[in-house]
C-alpha cells in the first residue's frame, strides 16, 4: 500500500446530523414529554380537587336549607321558602336556588318568582325529583353560559321516611375553571423556563461530551488520508480519555501493520517475477487445471511439448477438448478429476503429431484451507530421448553379451554341424547302401532347422522391437496361449486352472508378442511338470506399482498375472541366471524361451518375477501397466 495514497470515506447511511445536536434535541423533546406530562396530571388533579370541594361545599348547602326549610314545606308557607332562597342566592358562588313541594312544584325560586308554583319539566328536575338520595349532576345555563353544578337533597322530616320536599342548590363552575386556567399558565411559565434552563444545560454538556470527540473524527479524517503521524491529547477524565491512547495504539500498529504489508507486497512481487521466469524457461512442461477440468496456466514449454501455439488462447477452456489428439493424457486427467489426489510419476504415449513420444507425467493437489481441492498441478516431463537412450543401452548390454551368446550358441550349433558333418563325409563311400540316403534326407534337414530355429529366436533377441501397440484384452491373449498348449497339458496330465478377475482393465500391447510371452511361460511350466501336475493362472488388478509400494497410489495401478506350477522347483543359484540366454536345467532346450520372454515383458513397461524354492514348485509374476 502507498504510503499517502489517502483513503476516501464515504457515508452511506441517513442523513448526516451531529451528535451534539441529537443531543441537544433528545434532551429538549425529552423535557417537553416530562413538562407536558406533568402539566396533565397537575390539571386532572387539581381539577378532581376543586370539583370535590364544591360538591362537598354544595352538598352542605343544600343539607342546610333543607334542614332550615322543613316547618315551611310542612306548612306550604311558600312566602318564607322563597324568602329562604333568595337569601340563600346571595352567596357569590350559588347560580340559584330552588325548593320543591311535595307535589313537585315550585315553592320558591331565587330571583324567579314567576316560576312559584309551576313545574319543571326538563330532564334535570325530573332527575332530582325521582331521586330517594342527594344528586349531582353538571348543569350548563343557556342564559349566562356558564357551568354549574346543580345538587339536589331530598327534604325528610325528622321520625318520617315520606318526602316533603326536595332543595336544589346551582354552584357555578367558573371560579374552578379560573384556578386551573391561572395553575396552568403557572406551569407552563414554569415548564418554559425549565426547557431553556435544560436546553442550555444539555447544550454545555453536550458541548464538554463532543469536543473531544471531534478531535476523534477529525484525527480519524486526517488518518483516513494516510495522515498517521498524529497524537491525541485529551483530558476528559472520562471513557473518551481512555479511548484516545487507545487510538493512538491502533495508528501505530496500521502504521506497523502497512509497512509489513509492503514488505510483503514487494516480496510477492518479487516472487511473483520470480515464478514467471522460472516457469517461461524451465524445461519440464507445467499445466495446471481448475476441479471443473478447464485449464488455468501452461507454461511454454507444455506448450511446445503438446503441440499448442502460445498464440492461441487456451485460458478456462476444458482440457479434454483441447487435449482431444491425446486420449491417454486425457484418460490420465479424467482419473485425477474424478478421485483427486497426489500422483507418483506415470509415464504415458502421445499420439496424433507426436507419435512415439513418450512423457512422465505427475501431479500434485492445490487445496484450501478447509483441505478442499482447489486446483491440480501437472508436471511433464518429456522421456523420449531418455527411453531412446534406455533402448541403446539394451542394445548395448545385448552386444556385450555377445560373447556368451556365441559361446551358447557354438555349443547348440556344434552337435548338429557334427551330424550333417558326419553324413557328408560319408556320402560317397555310403551312397549306394541301401537306407543310408533315406537316413540322410530324414536327419540333415532335422538339423538344419534346428540351427535355423536358434538362429531365428537369436536375432528375435538382439534386433530391436517394432511393437504396435494397442488397447488389448489379456483375457483373450490368455485364451489364445492355453489354445495353443492345450495338447501339451492333456499330453503331460497337467491340470490347468485359470482365474481372470471380473472387469480387468485393458493395457496397451503388442498382441502377438505378449501371447508369445505367455506362451512360453505356459510351456516352461509344462516342461517342468514331465510326470503331471497343476498350473494356477491368475490376472488381477494390483493396487500399485511394485517398485513402489511403498507411495503407491490409484494411478500406479498395474495387471498382474500369477502363472504357479507344482514342479519340482529351482534352486536359489539357479534363479540369479534364469532369464540369462542359452542358460537351462532341461536336456533339450535353448535357454532362450525365459530370455525371449523377459525382454517382451521389459519392452511393454513391465516387470516379471520370479519365486521359487525346490520341492515347492515355481511362481512368475508378470506386471503390466494398465
Amino acid at each position: 500500500m502507498p504510503k499517502n495514497s489517502p483513503i476516501k470515506l464515504t457515508w452511506r447511511g441517513p442523513r448526516f446530523i451531529p451528535l451534539r445536536y441529537r443531543f441537544i434535541i433528545m434532551t429538549s423533546c425529552m423535557l417537553v414529554f416530562l413538562l407536558s406530562t406533568l402539566a396533565l396530571v397537575i390539571d386532572f388533579l387539581q381539577s378532581r380537587t376543586i370539583r370535590s370541594q364544591l360538591e362537598r361545599r354544595g352538598l352542605a348547602i343544600a343539607q342546610s336549607l333543607a334542614a332550615t326549610s322543613i316547618s315551611d314545606l310542612l306548612t306550604y308557607n311558600y312566602v318564607a321558602l322563597e324568602r329562604t332562597a333568595n337569601r340563600a342566592a346571595q352567596d357569590p358562588d350559588i347560580i340559584s336556588v330552588i325548593i320543591h313541594d311535595k307535589e313537585g312544584k315550585v315553592a320558591g325560586f331565587s330571583d324567579r318568582p314567576e316560576l312559584q308554583n309551576t313545574f319543571l319539566t326538563d330532564n334535570l328536575s325530573r332527575k332530582s325529583l325521582n331521586s330517594q338520595q342527594p344528586v349531582i349532576q353538571t348543569v350548563s345555563l343557556k342564559a349566562d353560559k356558564r357551568p354549574g353544578l346543580d345538587i339536589a337533597v331530598p327534604v325528610y322530616p325528622p321520625g318520617t321516611d315520606e318526602r316533603w320536599g326536595t332543595v336544589r342548590v346551582r354552584l357555578s363552575l367558573a371560579p374552578m375553571y379560573l384556578q386551573i386556567r391561572q395553575i396552568k399558565w403557572v406551569i407552563l411559565i414554569i415548564g418554559f423556563i425549565a426547557l431553556i434552563f435544560g436546553t442550555l444545560v444539555s447544550t454545555w454538556t453536550a458541548r464538554r461530551i463532543t469536543k473531544p470527540l471531534d478531535n476523534l473524527v477529525r484525527v480519524t479524517q486526517e488518518a483516513a488520508r494516510g495522515n498517521l503521524s498524529q497524537k491525541i491529547r485529551i483530558r476528559t477524565g472520562d471513557e473518551v480519555q481512555v479511548l484516545a491512547p487507545n487510538f493512538d495504539t491502533m495508528i501505530r500498529e496500521i502504521i506497523a501493520h502497512r509497512e509489513q504489508l509492503e514488505k510483503q507486497l514487494l516480496e510477492i512481487k518479487r516472487l511473483q517475477r520470480y515464478t514467471e521466469k522460472l516457469l517461461t524457461t524451465m524445461s519440464d512442461g507445467l499445466l495446471t487445471l481448475d476441479m471443473s477440468g478447464n485449464i488455468s496456466t501452461m507454461n511454454p514449454a507444455a506448450g511446445l511439448l503438446l503441440n499448442i501455439s502460445g498464440e492461441r488462447p487456451i485460458k478456462g477452456h476444458p482440457a479434454s477438448n483441447t487435449f482431444i489428439n491425446y486420449p491417454m493424457l486425457n484418460d490420465y486427467l479424467q482419473q485425477i478429476l474424478e478421485k483427486p489426489g497426489d500422483r507418483n510419476p506415470r509415464e504415458i504415449q502421445l499420439s496424433g503429431e507426436n507419435d512415439g513420444r513418450s512423457i512422465l507425467i505427475s501431479s500434485s493437489i492445490l487445496r484450501d484451507r478447509e483441505n478442499h481441492p482447489q486446483e491440480i498441478i501437472l508436471n511433464l516431463h518429456d522421456i523420449t530421448a531418455l527411453k531412446k537412450l534406455e533402448a541403446s543401452i539394451r542394445q548395448a548390454e545385448r552386444l556385450a553379451a555377445l560373447g556368451t551368446l556365441a559361446a551358447g550358441m557354438a555349443h547348440e550349433i556344434r552337435n548338429p554341424l557334427s551330424s550333417i558333418k558326419t553324413f557328408v563325409q560319408l556320402l560317397p563311400q555310403k551312397l549306394e547302401k541301401p537306407g543310408f540316403l533315406e537316413k540322410f534326407q530324414r536327419t540333415v534337414p532335422r538339423e538344419l532347422n534346428r540351427i535355423n530355429d536358434l538362429v531365428e529366436d537369436l536375432l528375435d533377441l538382439a534386433r530391436v522391437p517394432k511393437y504396435v501397440f494397442q488397447n488389448t484384452n489379456l483375457k483373450t491373449l490368455m485364451e489364445q496361449a492355453l489354445d495353443a498348449t492345450d495338447v501339451q497339458l492333456q499330453d503331460r496330465h497337467i491340470q490347468c486352472r485359470c482365474v481372470i478377475a471380473d472387469k480387468l482393465p485393458s493395457v496397451r500391447a503388442d498382441a502377438n508378442q505378449l501371447a508369445r510371452a505367455f506362451h512360453n511361460l505356459i510351456r516352461n511350466a509344462v516342461q517342468a511338470m514331465p510326470q503331471g501336475g497343476e498350473l494356477h493362472i491368475r490376472a488381477s488388478v494390483h493396487r500399485g506399482d511394485p517398485r513402489r509400494a511403498e507411495s503407491a497410489t490409484a494411478g500406479d495401478d498395474r495387471v498382474s498375472v500369477v502363472f504357479q506350477d507344482t514342479g519340482p522347483g529351482i534352486s536359489a543359484v539357479e534363479l540369479e541366471n534364469i532369464f540369462n540366454p542359452f542358460f537351462t536345467t532341461k536336456e533339450k532346450g535353448t535357454g532362450l524361451g525365459l530370455a525371449i520372454t523377459h525382454k517382451v515383458i521389459t519392452e511393454h513397461g513391465g516387470q516379471i518375477e520370479v519365486e521359487s524354492a525346490p520341492g515347492h514348485g515355481s511362481r512368475f509374476i508378470v506386471y503390466l501397466p494398465v
